[in-house]
């Protein structure tokens, strides 16, 4: 009997401990907003950034840019491309001086952070701005020439002097959908009746003592401007407040920074 009893003794303790010994799984805290916003606040809120912005303390500047977060964020929002968004807006903010490619990424949601909700439209269904289409699934509002709507689909580059005149079809660099085929952008000085026509360093506008609208240069860096519009770096600086400012290509964090209030 010794022998069976044994092997009882010694099966008992090479099997698997109970479920009562086993560790859950935490939460993902990337899974809801809140979550997200939370740890984009954190990425955000560096030593440097806090001392600048004049943060009382680093909570604070937490519990600020969580709520701006907010603000940005679709209620739609998915945690597919997450981790990509968090890691662009932390090194946005690594040493409290922005370029206008870590700007578009903190305040307009620019790639990667442009694919964080599943919007309320599907492939091929009407939509007026990149909101309304499921962007964590590679959906973009794509919209032809001067319409002011279009639809969700997922984007297929075509070159110069082809057809782009299905859904989805959107032109490569240096040329712009006219409703059928991609062609060159309009030259400088030339008439328009939209943005869309111009290169991207310029935009269609009425200069002083015209009739019709023309491609013109954007503002240099350090003109006067009175939006991003204006710039061909797309960031004007304005005092909170102002109606007016300068174009520039970098934003440092200072306490009279207007970016600053949400960091604080």
């Amino acid at each position: 009997m010794r022998k069976p009893l044994f092997a009882l003794c010694l099966l008992a303790l090479t099997l698997p401990i109970g479920c009562g010994t086993d560790e859950e799984t935490p939460p993902d805290p990337l899974r809801n907003r809140a979550g997200f916003c939370n740890a984009w606040a954190e990425a955000a809120c560096q030593k440097t950034v806090v001392k600048n912005c004049n943060a009382p303390s680093v909570e604070d500047c937490v519990a600020s840019q969580s709520d701006f977060c907010l603000e940005l964020v679709p209620e739609t929002y998915s945690s597919r491309h997450a981790e990509e968004c968090l890691s662009a807006v932390k090194n946005a903010y690594k040493d409290a001086s922005l370029s206008t490619a870590d700007i578009d990424v903190v305040i307009k949601l620019g790639a990667p952070c442009d694919q964080l909700w599943t919007g309320t439209r599907e492939q091929g269904e009407s939509c007026d701005a990149n909101v309304d289409c499921d962007t964590s699934a590679g959906l973009t509002c794509v919209i032809k020439a001067d319409a002011t709507s279009g639809s969700c689909e997922e984007p297929l580059e075509v070159g110069g002097g082809k057809s782009c005149s299905d859904a989805e079809e959107v032109c490569a660099a240096d040329f712009y959908c006219n409703g059928r085929n991609c062609v060159e952008y309009t030259e400088t000085g030339d008439v328009c009746v939209g943005d869309f026509e111009c290169e991207p360093s310029a935009h269609c506008v009425l200069v002083a003592d015209a009739t019709e609208t023309t491609c013109e240069a954007r503002l240099a860096l350090g003109d006067d401007c009175a939006s991003d519009a204006d710039c061909q770096s797309l960031y004007c600086v304005k005092a909170t407040d102002a109606a007016s400012g300068i174009c520039a290509d970098t934003l440092v964090l200072s306490v009279s920074e207007p970016l600053c209030k949400k960091l604080r």
